[in-house]
């Protein structure tokens, strides 16, 4: 499938939720209806996908950071940190959260299941770290959590606006204090 094929779906699914048509895709991609339901059976199928291609395109670049056997795990968690997902395509779908809970419900749990595990990667390394005695001993259940939460404020359109911080400046806040904490030490600040 064409990665063109989902950013235009996220288009339309940005500007109309759920209540987008086959019509309004088609029109996106200057085709017809019939061959928009050559890829997909139905719109389920038609978000359902769009939401793995957003998902699986973070993980990937996730990923081969974490399978970097070159790399210490300091730096591993410091990159995967700064590796700042694409803010409009999660957004674009968070933001119609209401419209999947409501008409959607099995796509809304998806999408929840992708941002509930979307950092075990960095908490498995975080505990690999602590078990060869790399890392502070923290408590992983109690980090995810402040992760999951961060993530889904920053990605809250109203949060945003009313405090005047960007995705990505709360995404690089959060990793400084996270990596670096509150305690002024030698550690440098993060350049990503």
């Amino acid at each position: 499938m064409d990665n063109r094929v989902y950013l235009k779906i996220l288009k339309c699914f940005g500007a109309k939720g759920t209540r987008f048509t086959t019509e309004d895709l088609a029109r996106e991609l200057g085709t017809s209806k019939r061959t928009v339901y050559a890829y997909f059976s139905s719109k389920d199928e038609m978000i359902e996908k769009t939401i793995d291609f957003v998902f699986s395109q973070i993980i990937q670049s996730d990923t081969a950071i974490l399978e970097n056997t070159g790399l210490p795990i300091q730096d591993k968690i410091r990159l995967y940190f700064q590796n700042i997902p694409d803010a409009y395509s999660i957004g674009t779908i968070i933001r119609h959260m209401d419209d999947l809970q409501r008409y959607y419900p099995r796509l809304y749990e998806r999408v929840n299941h992708h941002l509930d595990t979307i950092w075990d990667g960095v908490i498995a390394l975080v505990e690999e770290g602590i078990n060869r005695d790399e890392l502070q001993k923290v408590d992983t259940v109690i980090l995810k959590l402040m992760l999951n939460e961060t993530l889904r404020k920053l990605l809250d359109y109203e949060f945003i606006a009313g405090h005047q911080v960007s995705f990505e400046s709360g995404i690089k806040a959060m990793s400084d204090i996270v990596l670096y904490g509150l305690i002024k030490t030698d550690h440098p600040k993060s350049t990503g």
